[in-house]
């Protein structure tokens, strides 16, 4: 079987699935991430990620199954303002994704610092309320030039030929790197802050002895939200880079977009990138109690809707 006709049939039977279990478990992350047991300015960010995803995969990527089944609805390929307004705002919510992923970082690193002005500012959730719209301000503007230099050309939305044809590749994945710097920065630095409360383990022990029951439940909160963070980085590095890595590659080597090899790792790279807005639920479930307590509340709960006599 040709490389692209394989890539055609996963496309077509791999994305409908993604988006299937991608938009369940994204509307049931939004119900558990909105819980009182869970509300953190940590948890807002979380709530705001999978709501992104929820969006990607609705606006992006079951549109974009459908117009591989149905190339009528291609409107992309005839209409310039669709094709704009579609481009940019893909482009806005797929940054979107690392940015809020930096943002739960940063608020885990105030957390878990020793000094007690950081901690105050994680523990005061209308700060995400504030920073969540000038994240969204800010990559909207960061791509507001899509909305003029894209174009219709060979019946496809690309960027303008040219200059900017070589420098949008460089610029979105530069602009995704600087997400995953923050990440990595302050991923370091909550790491450094538990080491040094690791190291004052027996005051903390003496703390939590004499600290009331709430207090120690959202101890623990924190370190399964910490747990949470923890994997839901390294799953979204590892989904979501191929993709971008693919991008700069195409821009150095301009002749690699007709090499019949590349063009089917991107189209993989393409489906990874989909899929790290789809497994968020099911990661979270698999490594938080506190995730799985809060899913079996809402099954109780449905359990008494549906079979209550």
């Amino acid at each position: 079987m040709q490389l692209s006709v394989l890539s055609y049939y996963l496309n077509l039977y791999i994305l409908p699935i993604i988006v299937v279990f991608g938009v369940v478990g994204n509307l049931l992350s939004v119900y558990i991430f909105t819980r009182p047991a869970l509300h953190r300015s940590c948890s807002i960010y979380f709530l705001a990620g999978s709501i992104n995803g929820l969006i990607i995969l609705l606006f992006g990527t079951f549109i974009q199954w459908l117009t591989q089944i149905f190339p009528v609805l291609y409107a992309t390929s005839i209409s310039l303002e669709y094709c704009r307004f579609r481009t940019f705002m893909l482009y806005v919510l797929y940054n979107l994704a690392p940015y809020f992923t930096a943002c739960i970082t940063i608020d885990r690193f105030c957390s878990s610092s020793v000094h007690p002005k950081l901690r105050r500012l994680s523990s005061r959730a209308r700060i995400a309320y504030i920073v969540i719209p000038i994240i969204i301000f800010i990559t909207a503007l960061a791509y507001i030039h899509i909305v003029i230099r894209f174009n219709i050309r060979n019946f496809r939305c690309q960027a303008e030929a040219g200059f900017y044809q070589n420098f949008f590749p460089f610029f979105t994945t530069g602009y995704y790197f600087i997400a995953i710097f923050i990440v990595l920065i302050f991923g370091l630095g909550t790491s450094y802050n538990i080491r040094i409360q690791t190291q004052r383990i027996q005051p903390m022990i003496s703390t939590v002895t004499n600290s009331t029951t709430r207090e120690k439940r959202r101890a623990r909160g924190d370190s399964q939200l910490l747990l949470m963070l923890f994997i839901h980085v390294v799953c979204y590095a590892f989904l979501a880079l191929p993709y971008h890595l693919s991008l700069i590659a195409a821009a150095i080597q301009p002749t690699l977009p007709m090499d019949k090899i590349f063009l089917f790792v991107y189209q993989i790279s393409y489906i990874t990138l989909n899929l790290s807005q789809a497994i968020n639920f099911y990661v979270f479930t698999l490594t938080a109690n506190l995730y799985r307590k809060e899913l079996q509340n809402l099954i109780n709960r449905l359990k008494l809707l549906f079979l209550a006599p």
